[in-house]
C-alpha cells in the first residue's frame, strides 16, 4: 500500500527536537552538540547514507540513552533504509519496537507536569507512525486506533504553530486530509466522525509556512506539497517546484529521484529523464529497480515510441514488484495502464482492457484513474 494512503489517519514522523517556550525544554537542546548531530543524522538519512547516520545515532544513544526523541530517530531511520516496510520483512517488528518503546518512555514523561508537553508530542509522532505501518500494511482497524491514540496530541499541536512552526507540518496535514481523503474515498467517511473539521486551504498554507519556517520538518513539508499538488490536486506544474527543491537537497534519496521522475512523465518531459531513470535501474534494491523498469517502459512507450521494448520492460516491472512483496497499487496503476494502452493499440483489445481495468483498481487517485477510465470507455 502507498506510503501516502490514509493521510487523514496519519500523523506521519515530526521530528521531536522542537522548541517550547518557558522552562519546558526538551534534553537534547540543552546540549548544543547533539542539536548539531541531530541535523548531521536527518541529512544523512534522507540522503540514504546509512553509515553515517549509524555512527552519529549511537553516539546520540550513549549520550540520551533510550530517550524518546533517539528512539524516534531511529525509527526514521529504519523507515527510510527498508521502505517500503512489510510484515513479511525483520524490519516491520524492529520499526515497531522502537515506537511501541517511545509510548512506554513517552507515557512516563507523562507523570511529571513539567514534561507533559514534550511527552505528548512524543506520543502524537510514535502513535502516528504506528498508523501509518499499519494502514501500509494493510491492518486499517489497528491504524484506527493508533490515529485515534494519536489525536488527541494532534489537537494540542493546533495551538502552537504560532510559535513553534515545526507543528505547521502535523496541522497542515492533518487540515488538508481530513476534507480531501473522505472526497476521495467515500467508504472513510463513517469512520472519520470522531476527528474534528479541516481545511484543506488552510493546510496547504499551514505546509507552506512550514517549508519556509520549519526546520526539522521542513523537508516533510516539501515532500507533501509534492504529493498533494500532483497526485490530488493533478497540478504538475506546481509539485514540479517541490520535486527539484528535494532533488537537488537530497540527490540520492532514490525516492525523491522516482517522485522527480514521475512529476517529469506528468508533464509529458522526458528529455535527459534517462539519467534519472538509470539510478533506479542501478539500484541494489528491488523495489527501486521495480519503479526503474515501470518508469523505463513508460519512456519507451511513450518518448521511443518503441511498444515492444516498453512491453519487456513493463513485464520486468510486474516480475520485480512480486519479489520481496515490493510492489505498490499506485506504481501498479502505471504499469497496468502502460500493458493496457500497448496491447489495446496492438489489438489484443480484450487483454488491453483487463490491464486497464486493473489500473483503475489499483489506482489510489483520481488524476491518475482517469487515463486508464477514459481508454475504457473508448
Amino acid at each position: 500500500m502507498n506510503n501516502n494512503r490514509y493521510r487523514i489517519l496519519v500523523i506521519f514522523f515530526a521530528l521531536p527536537f522542537v522548541y517550547f517556550p518557558g522552562s519546558c525544554q526538551y534534553k537534547i537542546l540543552e546540549d548544543n552538540d547533539a542539536v548539531f548531530k541531530v541535523h548531521q543524522a536527518i541529512d544523512s538519512i534522507y540522503n540514504l547514507n546509512f553509515e553515517a547516520a549509524d555512527v552519529i545515532i549511537e553516539d546520540l544513544e550513549n549520550t540520551l540513552g533510550d530517550y524518546p526523541g533517539v528512539l524516534l530517530l531511529r525509527g526514521f531511520y529504519i523507515n527510510w533504509k527498508y521502505r517500503p516496510i512489510k510484515k513479511e520483512h525483520d524490519s516491520y517488528k524492529l520499526f515497531e519496537s522502537y515506537l511501541l518503546k517511545g509510548i512506554e518512555k513517552s507515557e512516563e514523561m507523562l507523570k511529571e507536569d513539567e514534561l507533559k508537553v514534550e511527552a505528548s508530542f512524543f506520543l502524537m509522532a510514535c502513535h502516528g507512525y504506528l498508523a501509518e505501518l499499519y494502514v501500509n500494511n494493510g491492518q486499517n482497524f489497528s491504524a484506527l486506533g493508533e490515529a485515534k491514540s494519536a489525536y488527541k496530541y494532534i489537537k494540542f499541536g493546533f495551538d502552537y504553530t504560532d510559535v513553534n512552526p515545526e507543528f505547521y507540518f502535523s496541522s497542515g496535514i492533518y487540515n488538508y486530509y481530513r476534507e480531501k481523503y473522505p472526497q476521495e474515498n467515500s467508504f472513510y467517511k463513517s469512520f472519520l466522525w470522531f476527528f474534528r473539521s479541516g481545511d484543506m486551504e488552510e493546510g496547504l498554507k499551514q505546509l507552506k509556512k512550514g517549508s519556509v519556517e520549519a526546520v526539522f520538518t521542513q523537508a516533510e513539508c516539501y515532500s507533501y506539497l509534492f504529493h498533494i499538488n500532483l497526485r490530488y490536486e493533478d497540478k504538475p506544474e506546481n509539485a514540479m517546484y517541490y520535486a527539484k527543491i528535494l532533488l537537488e537537497k537530497y540527490p540520492k534519496n532514490l525516492h525523491y529521484v522516482s517522485n522527480f521522475i514521475e512529476n517529469k512523465i506528468r508533464l509529458n518531459q522526458y528529455e535527459g529523464l534517462l539519467v534519472h531513470i538509470n539510478k533506479l535501474l542501478q539500484s541494489e534494491r528491488t523495489y527501486y529497480k521495480y519503479l526503474g523498469e515501470i518508469f523505463y517502459g513508460i519512456y519507451l512507450e511513450m518518448y521511443e515510441k518503441d511498444n515492444s521494448a516498453a512491453l519487456d520492460h513493463y513485464k520486468k516491472a510486474d516480475t520485480l514488484g512480486q519479489q520481496d512483496e515490493v510492489r505498490i497499487p499506485h506504481y501498479d496503476s502505471m504499469l497496468y495502464l502502460g500493458l493496457g494502452r500497448i496491447n489495446q493499440s496492438s489489438g489484443n483489445i480484450q487483454l488491453g482492457n483487463q490491464y486497464l481495468k486493473k489500473s483503475v483498481k489499483a489506482a489510489e487517485y483520481k488524476a491518475y484513474r482517469k487515463d486508464a477510465e477514459e481508454l475504457l470507455n473508448n
